[in-house]
């Protein structure tokens, strides 16, 4: 890759995953959105616990590596069940737009 894509969020595309997928991961205790982010961080992808945006669930925002062609449904299958390992809900993901995709 000769000029990898740096995106807002830090995340520098390499020539084996040149994107990124954000997972959005929330939970009742800081603790469990804690041991949720070890095994996710476990998988190599970069993980930020913070308050919520309710002002009371903690998140887990989980940034994994992509190809582009990941199958969603499998991994939506799995993330909801690692949440609720620890009492949590998996509300889902987001991928960011393209640099030559038109937002407006």
């Amino acid at each position: 890759m000769n000029n990898p894509r740096i995106y807002d969020n830090g995340y520098q595309g390499t020539d084996a995953f040149p994107e990124y997928i954000d997972h959005y991961l929330y939970f009742a205790t800081q603790a469990d959105a804690d041991e949720a982010a070890k095994l996710l961080l476990a998988r190599g992808w970069r993980v930020v616990v913070t308050p919520g945006t309710d002002g009371t669930n903690w998140l887990a925002l989980a940034t994994q590596p992509a190809r582009g062609d990941e199958e969603m449904g499998p991994l939506w299958e799995e993330l909801t069940a690692l949440a609720s390992q620890f009492g949590g809900n998996y509300d889902g993901w987001e991928r960011p737009a393209d640099e030559d995709e038109n937002l407006n």
